[in-house]
């Protein structure tokens, strides 16, 4: 996940997947809110960089910390209101597959 300011929702979206995933990784790119500190306390590991203001960069750096043989990409203002079990099933499927997963966003 690529952050920056994100103190409002990133907890919700943390707390969300948390159960079904086996490592959550959050790149901050100059958050000044308390958005580092929120995401280690629900259980990220975090990584800071630089906004280049090259999104493709950040999402490679962000994968880049991550040795999972699928990752689940979200932005701090989604999370999942159903469905981890299916996640949880995915990480056993050894098909090569993709998969859509409903995610909800918050809008306002």
């Amino acid at each position: 996940m690529i952050v920056k300011n994100e103190a409002r929702s990133l907890a919700r979206c943390l707390d969300s997947v948390a159960p079904w995933v086996d490592k959550m990784i959050v790149l901050d790119t100059g958050s000044t809110d308390d958005t580092i500190a929120i995401a280690r306390a629900h259980g990220a590991e975090v990584y800071e960089r630089r906004w280049t203001n090259d999104f493709a960069a950040a999402r490679n750096a962000a994968l880049a910390h991550s040795d999972a043989d699928w990752n689940l990409v979200l932005d701090a203002d989604e999370w999942l209101t159903s469905g981890g079990e299916y996640l949880q099933a995915l990480r056993h499927d050894s098909r090569r597959a993709i998969h859509n997963i409903r995610i909800d966003s918050d809008l306002g």
